[in-house]
């Protein structure tokens, strides 16, 4: 799991880089992965995909009420590219040699005054440049994937993502894999998170009706799996829980490509043990390979979507081939920042749920969390 605490009030604007801990620093990695976004222009570019797939109207890109919620400065795409030691200069010259040292608590506070009144690209990158030598890994892997659209030196950028891919704490680890995996898909930092699926002896043909389907990353996690705490969660919830020992899963793949394949796979599986009409619930990128193997003629029962990056253009359920569809996530999620997605569903047919809790990835699928907010009384998971 994370060592950051789940988050209900976030500390906003400013105000978010007013102290260095574990309770700030998720509200300072959303601010610096948001201001990625911008520099990218990926927010714009999500909307156009949508409508040039007519399917404008079924996300929500940040999934806030009003900018007021989180304020973030307002930034235009840039094809800037600038220099660390300028940066590094300019950071002596602003804040005093503590900009460099990663634990003036002042200095964060002072540079991100500074780009709240003046948001420019070059305010914006001495926040990143300060950023990189946060003491809370999860800061300095935000840092390096905002940076990277305006650095001059990705490699240093690079190596912070590889560091962050190997981290044992889960979201520090999905975020820098996810910006990794966006930035250098074939990097070789990636290949340990991924597998070969793995032909697995059938079960005993016993009609079930619900099954987990993992995310990216995940095929190996303990969560979904008999004996992981989400499973057994679920299992007391719904006996019929997909329990044997050939139960689906994907390679975990970040392509297009491996969720194509994972949903070919998945409706292979479905039409092999003859369970037309399954609940599938999918975490992540696997709620995307459940959405697009209805769309390839997988009929199912009900999808329960949890954290599920919005990219409609891509991955959006054939309603025609599933009984009905629900959402459960959280406010900004990083990994959803970092992946570039929406964070929401617009469409009617999808019924959102928002937990009150923000930018953990991993909150739905954690049974202290169900349990808290009632989860499943509010989708209706029950036998």
């Amino acid at each position: 799991m994370s060592r950051y605490p789940y988050i209900e009030k976030p500390l906003k604007g400013v105000a978010s880089f007013s102290r260095v801990g574990e309770d700030s620093s998720q509200s300072q990695a959303a601010v610096l992965l948001m201001l990625g976004r911008q520099l990218r222009g990926d927010d714009a570019a999500t909307v156009a995909r949508a409508r040039a797939a007519s399917a404008h109207g079924k996300l929500d890109v940040i999934g806030l009420k009003s900018e007021s919620e989180f304020p973030v400065p307002r930034l235009r795409p840039s094809p800037v590219r600038l220099l660390s030691a300028a940066r590094q200069q300019n950071l002596r010259k602003m804040h005093g040699a503590g900009a460099l040292t990663g634990e003036s608590e002042k200095a964060y506070l002072d540079c991100a005054t500074r780009l709240y009144k003046k948001p420019t690209v070059e305010t914006a990158a001495d926040l990143f440049e300060m950023c990189l030598r946060h003491p809370l890994p999860l800061v300095k892997i935000a840092a390096a994937t905002a940076y990277f659209p305006v650095s001059a030196e990705p490699g240093r950028l690079i190596r912070i993502l590889k560091a962050g891919v190997r981290s044992e704490d889960l979201l520090e680890r999905d975020i820098a894999a996810t910006a990794l995996g966006r930035i250098d898909p074939a990097s070789s930092a990636l290949r340990f998170l991924t597998r070969a699926r793995r032909a697995r002896k059938k079960g005993a043909a016993k009609k079930h009706t619900v099954m987990l389907v993992h995310g990216t990353w995940a095929g190996d996690a303990g969560w979904w799996q008999p004996g992981g705490d989400f499973h057994t969660f679920i299992k007391r919830l719904r006996s019929d829980l997909y329990s044997a020992a050939d139960r689906f899963e994907w390679s975990g793949g970040y392509s297009d490509f491996a969720r194509s394949q994972a949903a070919g796979h998945l409706k292979a599986w479905v039409d092999d043990h003859a369970e037309s009409g399954l609940d599938l619930m999918g975490h992540s990128h696997g709620a995307n390979v459940i959405m697009l193997a209805t769309s390839n003629g997988t009929r199912t029962g009900r999808l329960v979507l949890l954290s599920c990056p919005v990219h409609v253009d891509k991955y959006f359920p054939d309603f025609g081939n599933c009984a009905s569809v629900c959402s459960v996530r959280v406010k900004l999620d990083l990994v959803i920042l970092a992946d570039r997605g929406g964070q929401k569903f617009t469409d009617p047919r999808i019924k959102e749920n928002v937990l009150p809790i923000w930018f953990n990835h991993s909150a739905t699928h954690d049974p202290a969390v169900w349990t808290k907010y009632n989860v499943a009384a509010k989708i209706g998971l029950r036998s």
